[in-house]
This record gives C-alpha cells, sequence and structure tokens, in this order.
C-alpha cells in the first residue's frame, strides 16, 4: 500500500539546518520526542496547540529562510491512484436500485391520462 500523506519534519530541518536538541530545547519537549517526530513517515497524531507550537520553533530556529513554515511544509500529499468509480462505491448500487424502485412505483399509482397531460 503506498503512502498517500507523508510526514517531511526531517527534510525540513534538514533544508534549513536545524538540530534535533535545539528544536526540542525550544519547544520544551525532550529529545526523544523530537526523534520520534523525525522518524514518522506518516503524519502523527498532533493536537493543534502542539502543532503550532512545533512551527513556532522551527521558524525561530530555521537558517536562511525565505517565507514562513507552515504545516503545509510539514506534509505532503500523493492522490490515491486507485479511487473507486461511483458504481464502484459500497452500497451505491443499492441506493440506485432502491431509487428506480421508487420511480416505478411512483409511475404505476398514476392514471394513464395524467401521464399524457401536458
Amino acid at each position: 500500500m503506498q503512502t498517500l500523506i507523508r510526514w517531511r519534519l526531517k527534510e525540513v530541518m534538514a533544508r534549513y539546518d536545524i538540530r534535533a536538541g535545539d528544536l526540542a530545547k525550544a519547544m520544551g519537549v525532550s529529545h526523544n520526542s523530537i526523534a520520534n517526530l523525525r522518524k514518522a513517515k506518516t503524519m502523527p497524531r498532533l493536537d493543534g496547540e502542539s502543532l503550532n507550537k512545533l512551527c513556532n520553533a522551527l521558524n525561530f530556529l530555521a537558517q536562511d529562510l525565505t517565507g514562513e513554515i507552515t504545516p503545509i511544509d510539514l506534509i505532503s500529499y500523493t492522490k490515491d491512484p486507485v479511487t473507486p468509480t461511483p458504481a464502484e462505491t459500497p452500497g451505491e448500487t443499492e441506493l440506485e436500485q432502491s431509487n428506480q424502485t421508487r420511480k416505478m412505483h411512483s409511475t404505476d399509482n398514476q392514471s394513464p391520462t395524467s401521464l399524457f397531460v401536458a
């Protein structure tokens, strides 16, 4: 299975010459916490406050920063190459069958003259 959302903290830290120890100190967390974040291949579970704290610390420590480091810089997204078509979506055919049955019953209840009235 292909990873669709990649966590890129390690790449961002390398690009801006940010050391793990410095980031840990700026964030007030342990070196192991940063090491675990760096090793993650997929996006870790971070609450909004932690993600904000991470971005603030990265921006503070970044060397040669031309813009601001945001959460968007920390993830990359690859579209799933195998997206099901609507007909392949589970339950879709049952819904279509139900709608067809309803349409048939609603026209059965009408008199033939009401079907042809303009």
